[in-house]
């Protein structure tokens, strides 16, 4: 059960009205632990079986707000990675960072809500619908963390979300600036959403767009997904993406089409090979689909999702795609703690556009997740 603590302004020289006046802290979290056999690139530099103890994103965060009065509430939250199994192999950086997550201020009221801070971007918070399985780690063998790996948040941010002006409505905007503007450029990145639920139907549409993500060249990058479905005890969500980058950052500097590989082989498609570089552009087009059942506490799912053949500046590159199939279940404990067994398994159609050995990589994770 969250903690909630109540903080009241007491002091005799302020006015009547501002005693009366107080903030409501929260303190929260998440914990997701899971024993796991994998075969990934990244997991192991030989892609050997490796059998582990992992840390599957979990998070602790503080979050509040003040009623300033007139229906307008000023709001902040702290949100925080935190490696639960003692290990950073959540990732360099972020493994126990403090704000690492969201983290914002902000004001809301009848207007919406606006905040500044390290914010996501639509698809990353109000989407990913489709990718409802537990357990991160790994990049997403066992979750549809492929077709999610551009879904992030942004510092030096501001967003707004727009109030439901229409019940079942939701819109928002957000900007990150670019406070270098290294070299003249301007890499500064935005991003729209929308999505519109009734009764137990949903859609929703993320689109974020890089600026100058090639510097001096000045091409804009951007990608797009929709969502959609039906989500009650039986649900079937699918989604679509296209992404058009450019350089490294079409690759996340992972040296493959799908960020998958960090190895730098010939006839991989980082900025040093001979046919893709920083002033190419690359086009990659997803499906999704995850279909789930609840019998009491039980809960089965599936999902599958497929990358098409990947374009670089207009040429399609034969065997570039991947078939991703994940199958496992979840038990529900309680509202707030559930078991889980995913087993995920994709496979590439050529290893030179992975890490020029390999063409396939899986993961089986059980695992347990509790939030506060």
């Amino acid at each position: 059960m969250k903690r909630k603590l109540l903080v009241l302004a007491v002091a005799a020289a302020l006015p009547v009205s501002a005693l009366a006046q107080t903030s409501q802290v929260t303190i929260y979290g998440m914990l997701d632990l899971g024993v796991s056999t994998a075969k990934m690139f990244g997991n192991n530099p030989d892609m050997k079986n490796s059998i582990r103890v992992d840390d599957n994103m979990s998070r602790l965060g503080i979050r509040g707000s003040e009623s300033l009065g007139g229906g307008l509430n000023a709001i902040f939250q702290i949100e925080n990675w935190i490696s639960a199994d003692g290990t950073n192999l959540n990732g360099g950086s972020r493994a126990n960072a403090l704000a690492g997550r969201d983290t914002f201020l902000g004001l809301q009221g009848g207007f919406g809500k606006v905040r500044l801070g390290r914010l996501s971007n639509y698809q990353n918070m109000e989407m990913e619908t489709m990718a409802s399985w537990s357990g991160q780690l790994g990049l997403g063998i066992d979750t549809l963390g492929i077709i999610t790996r551009f879904d992030t948040r942004f510092n030096n941010a501001i967003r707004y979300d727009a109030p439901a002006f229409v019940p079942g409505i939701e819109l928002n905007a957000m900007y990150s600036f670019d406070e270098t503007k290294a070299g003249g450029d301007n890499r500064s990145v935005w991003s729209l959403g929308a999505g519109y639920t009734f009764d137990k139907f949903f859609a929703k549409a993320g689109f974020t767009q890089y600026q100058q993500q090639n510097g001096s060249a000045n091409k804009d990058g951007n990608y797009w997904r929709i969502e959609g479905g039906y989500d009650s005890t039986l649900s079937i969500i699918g989604a679509y993406q296209e992404s058009t980058q450019y350089g490294s950052a079409a690759t996340g500097g992972t040296n493959s089409v799908w960020m998958r590989s960090t190895g730098n082989y010939g006839g991989n498609l980082g900025a040093s090979s001979v046919f893709f570089g920083d002033n190419d552009k690359m086009k990659t087009q997803e499906a999704a689909i995850t279909a789930s059942y609840q019998f009491g506490n039980f809960v089965p799912r599936a999902s599958f999702a497929i990358g098409f053949d990947a374009k670089v500046d207009g040429r399609k590159l034969d065997d570039s795609g991947y078939q991703q199939y994940i199958l496992g279940a979840d038990y529900v404990l309680s509202k707030r703690s559930k078991l889980y067994l995913a087993g995920g398994y994709v496979k590439y159609d050529n290893e030179k556009f992975t890490d020029g050995r390999h063409n396939n990589e899986y993961q089986i994770q059980v695992g347990m997740m509790h939030w506060f």
